[in-house]
């Protein structure tokens, strides 16, 4: 199985969405069909198959998706006083596919509803993974950037600038991409 998930992640990197899509559908419903849907492998296929529906054209589809793999992970923690051997990490993958479907409710046409998911993510990631956890970064420059979307690109600038000095006073060179997103909100933000 690991090595078509490769297969289906390759296929997509290398530019055809969606044959990856399609290989990771066919996964999914396989590793369901040999290890039970509430397998964490098998979840893990079906977050894979929504993000390559995404990649290949259709948030929605990937965003709904996601929202049932979420729906399985809350599920399956809430179940679980002491997880069972391969359930032990549920709650990072959980975040994992959070930080995409939020990203993905963002590209289907909501962006308040991704800056709301985003928003809710951040002290959570900080707990999980750390205030410092390239993760936690990630999430606050999506959150960062669904607040810009939004409506709100002063907001969005003034978080960048945040986040970049955070960065720059660690010795972070990420700070000097984040100058990009700075910028791009800056220019987007009226004066007044």
């Amino acid at each position: 199985m690991d090595a078509r998930s490769g297969l289906a992640w390759w296929t997509g990197e290398s530019g055809d969405v969606a044959e990856a899509r399609d290989q990771a559908a066919t996964l999914a419903a396989d590793m369901a069909r040999v290890h039970g849907p509430d397998d964490p492998e098998a979840l893990g296929a079906r977050g894979e198959h929504a993000h390559w529906t995404g990649e290949a054209g259709d948030p929605a589809a990937a965003r709904d998706l996601l929202a049932a793999v979420i729906d399985e992970h809350v599920r399956l923690m809430a179940d679980c006083a002491t997880p069972p051997d391969g359930y032990h990490h549920l709650r990072a993958p959980s975040l994992y596919w959070r930080i995409k479907h939020a990203y993905w409710t963002g590209m289907s046409g909501d962006p308040a509803a991704a800056r709301a998911l985003f928003v809710a993510l951040l002290p959570e990631m900080s707990r999980v993974h750390g205030p410092c956890h390239n993760d936690t970064l990630d999430a606050r420059i999506e959150a960062a950037r669904w607040i810009g979307e939004a409506g709100d690109p002063a907001t969005a600038r003034d978080l960048y600038a945040k986040m970049i000095d955070a960065l720059a006073r660690r010795g972070d060179p990420s700070a000097r991409d984040l100058a990009e997103h700075h910028a791009w909100w800056t220019a987007r933000t009226p004066l007044g």
